[in-house]
């Protein structure tokens, strides 16, 4: 199938600049992002997005408005090391960029949209940018761009629930395109070490992960094709590129010991790992494929998807038009190669976990091989049977929606009929107008897909759950009454959803929304474990009823205080489904200061007696002053009568030193995992400082005694 003679040379007349398509593909995306908040304005604002990243980001905005850099938040207990906690991306300047931007919005689902998509325009780009620099046409390679940012995986879970991810995934696609530019047109290295320092500081281990792939990739294909030479540079380049791993993801191993990310094992509980039968249906809309996740046995959403054209044309394409240049595109097949071995391999491989995140890897590579061979032209001989085979393709994607859910027949033969037109729309544009045609088939089916898909998937979604604090201002009005360190005993069974979305209980990082710093519950994933242990404390800052008893019993022995003492609490908010503070007599020195339908809350009558974060001190020590500098705390005390113990209100992270009258001292755990340090007789003051663990040495036994240390 030929198109019409003269119809091509038209349309090249006619035909935009290479830079209108790049300025364009980014733009389009950006519109179609729209697309699903009109199903649900908070779908960019789901999970963990809402629960952790975006109260960070705008917490973090707010210090650096006012001058601050924050690595550490002491306030922020388990979840306020946020230089271990890496996710953040601290350490990225366009995030930083972007907390600045988002500090001030009180919408939040609305700041959360500003970022997302901001991502999505950046990874549309990278894709296109990608697919030309392999030689694909450039209006395919634009099809390419506004394709996989609304892939199932991609759209559903990375871009509602996990922006770190979506981060990783943007600046992995844009670093692959500079380094293989970079490397075979012998230009500067400056672009691919900037988005690679940029891969790297979001954040992701998964951006790591794709670096090292991509470098090794780009290797090889300098070997193949005779360009050895410039692995000298591709050499440093790399080594400069991941001496940024030290800054930005060591200081979570060099925190691990007091963490719960400790895991080492490689195991399959077939949780979010995808089957390779998926791929048989990777163009079918609503294809929900059987893998464990966290609803049940069968996934909720399309997450197998890639795009609606890639399997209905494939009878069409002419693979023996790349033959000739495949060493010359190998590092692409490399890529694509180990991300298919990775997207199906077990669910937990050391630190990593779920291999379903890396499909949307897998796509990329496999949407761009795709387009590179379209770009050839469809082959024009045996059009009828390439087109039975390719209805037979859409007939059996069909069949494999049904086998997996067959209450959803009605809505799969629809969609099956759809792409069925799609598909004739599609040999119909490209022989009246060639690829402009074509590519355009292509982009109206994405939107028409994800209008379906947001239709579908979106409304009852049970990601959405409780439902997405939207609302700062009314988060700020609910906690108001909030004061001090703010302890929240609460958990999501029995929550009621206007209880969350009101501000009355927060779980998560929402507290940080509410404009509450000091919260001993915080989104967290490394934890500090004793302390989460001793308040009965989850990943998100859910507790159990135990915590309510275990903050009146004494720290410890040594220490005869309660534990609400130590941890210089203030405010205790009780959700009233968890237990009722009535049925026994309050702790003395407490008392209800407000009680509505869903929580009472809980404050001190006595104003704390010790300065700063010092919460106890042995009989004999008396703790004169305080001052807090950032994360440093300088005491003056006064120890005439023998050797003391300060406690402090912080958590002994790693990274903590103390010195006292200027002699460094031994700094212990104390209950719940707060500092405890020793007080000699005749000391004057102590000081307490935070530096952040960046590096490490290796021992002359490694590996064998673990061989990490301090530097």
């Amino acid at each position: 199938m030929s198109r019409v003679p003269g119809t091509a040379v038209k349309v090249r007349k006619k035909s935009l600049k290479e830079w209108h398509i790049a300025v364009l593909v980014p733009l389009i995306t950006v519109a179609l992002c729209f697309i699903p908040r009109l199903f649900s304005p908070t779908f960019f604002y789901w999970d963990d997005t809402m629960q952790s990243f975006l109260p960070v980001w705008r917490s973090l905005g707010q210090e650096l408005l006012n001058g601050n850099f924050e690595l550490m938040d002491p306030g922020g207990w388990a979840g306020g090391n946020y230089i271990a906690e890496v996710g953040y991306g601290i350490w990225n300047p366009l995030n930083l960029l972007n907390f600045m931007a988002v500090a001030n919005i009180s919408n939040l689902a609305l700041a959360s949209f500003l970022v997302v998509t901001e991502f999505m325009a950046l990874l549309a780009l990278g894709t296109f940018l990608l697919a030309r620099s392999y030689g694909a046409n450039k209006w395919l390679a634009a099809a390419a761009g506004i394709a996989i940012p609304f892939s199932g995986f991609t759209l559903f879970y990375e871009a509602a629930r996990w922006p770190g991810g979506l981060m990783a995934f943007a600046w992995v696609t844009l670093f692959w395109w500079s380094l293989r530019r970079a490397m075979h047109g012998n230009r500067n290295p400056l672009l691919p070490f900037i988005l690679g320092f940029l891969t790297m500081t979001a954040g992701n281990p998964y951006g790591a992960v794709g670096v090292i792939v991509v470098c090794a990739a780009v290797g090889v294909e300098l070997l193949l094709t005779r360009k050895s030479r410039r692995l000298v540079s591709l050499f440093f380049l790399a080594l400069a590129v991941g001496l940024t791993a030290v800054l930005v993801f060591f200081p979570l191993p060099l925190s691990a010991e007091v963490t719960a990310r400790t895991s080492s094992v490689i195991a399959n509980d077939m949780f979010l790992v995808p089957g390779i039968g998926d791929l048989t249906a990777m163009s079918m809309p609503n294809y929900k494929p059987p893998t464990n996740h966290f609803y049940g046995a069968i996934e909720s959403v399309p997450s197998a998807y890639l795009a609606w054209f890639i399997l209905p044309l494939l009878p069409w394409l002419n693979f023996r038009s790349i033959a000739a240049r495949s060493r010359q595109i190998s590092s692409l097949y490399i890529v694509t190669g180990i991300y298919f071995l990775l997207a199906f391999a077990p669910s937990h491989i050391l630190l990593f976990r779920w291999p379903l995140r890396l499909i949307e890897y897998f796509y990329l590579g496999l949407l761009v091989i795709f387009m590179v061979v379209l770009s050839a032209g469809l082959s024009a001989t045996k059009f009828k049977a390439r087109l039975v085979f390719a209805l037979l393709i859409v007939a059996f994607g069909v069949y494999r929606a049904w086998a997996i859910y067959p209450d959803g027949l009605h809505s799969q033969l629809l969609i099956g009929l759809f792409i069925a037109g799609l598909l004739g729309l599609a040999l119909f544009c490209w022989r009246r107008l060639g690829f402009p045609g074509l590519a355009a088939v292509m982009v109206f089916g994405t939107a028409s897909v994800l209008v379906f898909q947001s239709y579908a998937f979106i409304p009852a979604n049970p990601v959405a759950a409780l439902g997405s604090p939207v609302d700062a201002e009314v988060l700020e009005e609910s906690t108001e009454s909030y004061e001090g360190n703010t302890l929240q005993l609460l958990t999501v069974t029995g929550l009621e959803a206007p209880a969350f979305v009101e501000g009355s209980l927060l779980y998560g990082n929402q507290i940080l929304n509410a404009g509450i710093d000091d919260s001993l519950n915080r989104y967290s994933g490394i934890s500090y474990v004793t302390f989460v242990n001793a308040l009965c404390m989850n990943y998100r800052g859910e507790t159990c009823p135990a915590a309510y008893d275990q903050l009146w019993n004494d720290a410890s022995e040594s220490i005869p205080v309660p534990l609400a003492d130590v941890l210089r609490v203030e405010t205790v908010v009780v959700q009233k489904t968890l237990l009722d503070v009535n049925a026994a007599p309050l702790p003395d020195g407490w008392e209800i200061v407000e009680s509505d339908e869903y929580r009472d809350i809980l404050r001190r009558t006595e104003p704390l007696e010790l300065p700063g974060t010092v919460s106890w001190a042995s009989p004999g020590l008396q703790v004169l002053s305080a001052e807090e500098d950032g994360d440093a705390e300088t005491v003056s005390v006064s120890a005439p009568s023998g050797d003391g113990q300060l406690v402090f209100a912080r958590l002994a992270w790693p990274g903590y030193s103390v010195s006292v009258d200027g002699t460094v001292q031994e700094l212990d755990e104390g209950p719940a995992g707060v500092i405890t340090v020793d007080v000699p007789q005749g000391s004057s003051e102590v000081k307490l400082e935070f530096t952040p663990r960046a590096c490490i040495s290796v021992s002359p036994q490694w590996p064998l005694d673990g061989g990490w240390r301090y530097c």
